[in-house]
């Protein structure tokens, strides 16, 4: 007789293939929204640089998203029976890299919205379209090159990408290479935007 056992889906369950692209999604919503919420509020007071705010800001987020990130990569995979081959250090490190680019997007995102609660309203809606692009609820082969483009705007295309295959595949973090350089230049560039967003709308506000 011939015993199947899926590799890297030990329970042979749908919650081992699609739970964690939606922790990574969750990650990314909550703090794309707090990060955009809490912008508008703080180059209101800002008094320093926009580099060593936005920069400050985004180590800030960091700080108070680390225990999340050990929660929802290293604990609750275990606990669910997940399969948890990778390195728990090069986990972090790409789940971190994912965790600036997505703080420095809500900061350039969120200091151009006049209201606090324009950016719940936006960045909700897009949730839903993020998982299908992602591929694990719709296969990628069907969906048109244009609209996977646009996918790479968010961090969350890469991360779960990267986060995945070095979780519950066992991947090092070079062979995850691509989704590293991407998740770097998401991280560059949208630091650079929201640098030049704080330093407009702080000279705009005070004259």
């Amino acid at each position: 007789d011939i015993l199947l056992q899926p590799v890297f889906n030990p329970v042979g369950g749908y919650a081992s293939y699609i739970v964690p692209a939606a922790f990574v999604l969750i990650l990314q919503q909550t703090l794309l929204i707090g990060a955009a919420m809490l912008t508008g509020v703080a180059l209101a007071q800002a008094r320093g640089g926009a580099f060593a705010s936005v920069l400050g800001r985004g180590i800030a987020h960091l700080t108070i998203y680390l225990p999340a990130l050990a929660l929802y990569f290293i604990v609750l995979p275990r606990v669910y029976g997940f399969s948890t081959l990778g390195n728990p250090l090069q986990l972090l490190a790409l789940a971190s890299l994912f965790i600036l680019a997505t703080s420095f997007m809500g900061q350039a995102a969120g200091a151009w919205f006049k209201r606090p609660e324009t950016p719940t309203l936006i960045f909700l809606a897009t949730s839903l379209p993020q998982f299908f692009l992602t591929g694990f609820s719709w296969p990628r082969e069907a969906i048109p090159a244009p609209v996977q483009a646009a996918g790479y705007i968010f961090p969350s295309d890469l991360a779960i990408d990267g986060i995945v295959r070095i979780g519950q595949l066992g991947a090092s973090l070079w062979e995850v290479a691509h989704d590293w350089r991407g998740l770097w230049a998401l991280a560059f560039g949208y630091f650079v935007l929201a640098a030049i967003s704080a330093h407009f709308v702080a000279r705009r506000r005070h004259g």
